[in-house]
């Protein structure tokens, strides 16, 4: 899961240049300051960091924004996400910190639907599978939840990292069903499929993880890089070859194209 959705605001509050000289509390908010209208006024300031894509700026003011008021569900929840991006685009990675400010997210609002979801993504990077799918199945069977596909393919994902094929497929196929160009689902249930060595039918699904017209889907490099792996299984070296070709020329400098380069290599 890599689309990363945050609840829009209204209204930007500041908070007035006097009280800037005034002493601060722990939770930084002036002597005489309301907390609620600090915390929205760090945390609209920490949003606009994050269009002009500032994350470091960006989550200085989304942790003042948490620290002032603990009730704000989407400030905690902001800073989570702010650090999976961390982790993301600059592989500076601190888990157990994203943990603890999703926890505080659901902690303030149990409603909370979004930072469950973050909660269970990030339990999944901490490999505490069976605690994410915990988390996870009931959100997928939630039926107020607006992306329940997003929440079966993550489930899918826990299942997998575990070892459990067939968890896995089952909560996969219900991500597709909802979504049918939804290819990371496709692709991980490509993966499912060729764990439990149903090598035909995890073929089609990395096949349709790389069919749709989605860019986004036709550059899925993992995808070329899975089906090329298991076509060779399968005695297709021709095709194998092929698929390695595809994705080597995505990029030669990922994990996905540098194990691409040796299977080109490897095939006559």
């Amino acid at each position: 899961m890599r689309t990363i959705t945050l609840l829009t605001r209204l209204a930007a509050l500041a908070v007035p240049l006097f009280l800037a000289g005034c002493p601060r509390p722990a939770n930084g908010v002036p002597a005489g300051a309301d907390p609620e209208k600090v915390s929205r006024a760090e945390f609209d300031l920490a949003r606009d960091e994050w269009k002009h894509g500032r994350l470091r700026a960006a989550m200085d003011h989304a942790q003042k924004a948490s620290a002032a008021d603990e009730t704000h569900a989407e400030a905690h929840h902001f800073v989570a996400i702010l650090y999976m991006a961390l982790c993301q685009m600059e592989n500076d990675c601190r888990w157990s910190e994203a943990e603890k400010y999703a926890r505080r997210a659901v902690d303030a609002d149990p409603e909370y639907r979004p930072a469950k979801h973050t909660l269970g993504v990030i339990l999944i990077h901490e490999k505490k599978f069976d605690e994410a799918i915990t988390i996870l199945r009931p959100l997928a069977e939630d039926i107020l939840y607006k992306t329940p596909e997003l929440a079966w393919y993550d489930l899918g994902g826990a299942h997998l990292e575990k070892g459990d094929a067939d968890h896995a497929i089952e909560a996969l196929t219900k991500a597709v069903a909802l979504k049918p160009t939804f290819c990371w689902a496709n692709y991980r249930l490509g993966l499912a499929w060729e764990k439990k060595g149903a090598l035909h039918k995890a073929e089609d699904e990395l096949t349709a993880a790389v069919d749709p017209p989605d860019p986004a889907c036709r550059n899925l490099q993992d995808a070329y890089e899975a089906r090329g792996r298991v076509r060779e299984k399968n005695g297709k070296r021709d095709l194998a070859k092929k698929d390695y070709e595809l994705c080597a020329k995505l990029s030669m400098a990922t994990p996905a194209g540098k194990s691409c380069v040796a299977g080109w290599k490897r095939l006559p």
